[in-house]
């Protein structure tokens, strides 16, 4: 998760784009009410809490023109697919100022604390602490905003409402610094060595769930050459690798034009490319490769022998010693250069 910045009410300039109407100092307002509540609210409670407050802000409609009050009637954005976390959470939000009314249950006279989501059919929801002015109509606008984004979750946990701001990209990324904070030294090092070759080559970054970011080819349509996944606890490592806080993605499609290069890698890299899961090429009726996934397979030859591999799996890297990192660098570099040559055969 990145680091939660701390954001004054003068910095505030919102976009034109968010105003969409309302008064922009009630923009401004609303903005620094919803970043002050949920910077409580993260400090001291579990993260679905917080995730309760995004799936009312998403999906409950305003009560009145005041936008004081919401109501929420279960899930209706399709923008934002998860559901709400239990009912245990979302009444937690009563202890930050919140307060639920006008509760519609299929269990009636059932008590809060014994309900379960899918018995709460309906529920109105006020603000009423009295510190901050516009709680709940910056709540709206801020998971407007956030549920535009790839990330909307992370966004929204990260309480960076910079994201409205008139300077904000148009791919929401927090800075790097903000991303790998918490690495260790060398691993740390290893992430900005990755990240400003990436940069050089002019990649758009994007922030993808809560651990990882994605960088985009910004000549390529928004191709995706690269992901960097930075957490305390990367759910995809066994637990004799917990010390490991970063893990790097390549997307690595043309290899077969490079193949020869993968001589000079370290044995680590070379396993991470040969020893993942073989792919069937894409069915031609469902277009789902052999692991269940649209890929098409990457096909390449090496020392004579073909692989197929799904793109899901392939090229995920750990090894972070020097030797490596100057391999992904190449590996980058060559990725690149073989995306300029197509592109320029293609617009020939």
């Amino acid at each position: 998760m990145p680091l939660l910045p701390e954001i004054n009410f003068d910095d505030i300039i919102v976009a034109e784009k968010y105003i969409n109407g309302y008064d922009y100092e009630r923009c401004k307002n609303g903005l620094w009410s919803i970043y002050n509540i949920i910077k409580k609210i993260a400090n001291v409670s579990h993260p679905r809490v917080s995730e309760c407050l995004l799936m009312i802000g998403v999906n409950a409609k305003c009560e009145n023109d005041g936008m004081m009050s919401l109501v929420y009637s279960g899930k209706m954005s399709k923008k934002y697919k998860r559901g709400m976390p239990s009912a245990q959470y979302l009444f937690e939000l009563e202890k930050f100022g919140f307060v639920f009314y006008d509760i519609v249950t299929a269990k009636e006279e059932t008590p809060k604390n014994k309900l379960s989501i899918k018995d709460i059919e309906q529920f109105s929801i006020l603000y009423n602490s009295g510190d901050f002015s516009d709680v709940i109509f910056g709540l709206k606008l801020f998971s407007d905003i956030c549920v535009n984004q790839s990330s909307p979750l992370a966004c929204f946990l990260a309480r960076d409402i910079r994201v409205a701001f008139s300077e904000a990209p148009k791919l929401y990324a927090p800075p790097v610094e903000e991303l790998f904070y918490f690495l260790p030294e060398e691993q740390k090092k290893a992430a900005f060595a990755i990240h400003e070759k990436l940069e050089e080559m002019g990649c758009v970054r994007e922030l993808e769930g809560e651990n990882a970011v994605k960088y985009k080819h910004a000549k390529h349509k928004g191709q995706v050459i690269a992901t960097i996944w930075a957490g305390e606890n990367l759910w995809f490592l066994p637990e004799s690798e917990k010390e490991q806080k970063v893990v790097f993605k390549f997307n690595l499609r043309n290899i077969g034009k490079y193949s020869d290069y993968l001589n000079e890698c370290t044995e680590a890299v070379q396993k991470s490319i040969f020893e993942t899961d073989s792919c069937g090429l894409a069915d031609n009726k469902t277009g789902m490769c052999g692991n269940g996934h649209r890929c098409g397979g990457v096909v390449f030859e090496y020392k004579g022998k073909t692989s197929i591999k799904c793109t899901r799996y392939f090229c995920i890297f750990k090894d972070l010693s020097k030797r490596a990192i100057e391999n992904y660098i190449k590996l980058i570099e060559l990725e690149n250069k073989e995306l300029q040559i197509k592109k320029q055969s293609h617009n020939a």
